[in-house]
């Protein structure tokens, strides 16, 4: 599951309004720093359960 260049802008706006730092962020994530690079860099083809993650994450605030 594609998460796009838009997908990968929200999750940093989200951590920069959090003031939270890339491992916390991908603690939270439940991901490897790693990983949280390149979702952070957009066009990632990430598999279902950290597709999901990061979605779930995204709207938690709604």
């Amino acid at each position: 599951m594609l998460i796009t260049l838009e997908h990968a802008e929200k999750v940093r706006i989200k951590r920069g309004r959090l003031d939270i730092t890339k491992n916390e962020t991908a603690k939270r994530l439940n991901v490897t720093p790693r990983t949280l690079q390149r979702i952070e860099a957009g066009n990632y083809d990430a598999p279902k359960r950290i597709y999901q993650s990061v979605m779930d994450w995204l709207i938690e605030d709604i």
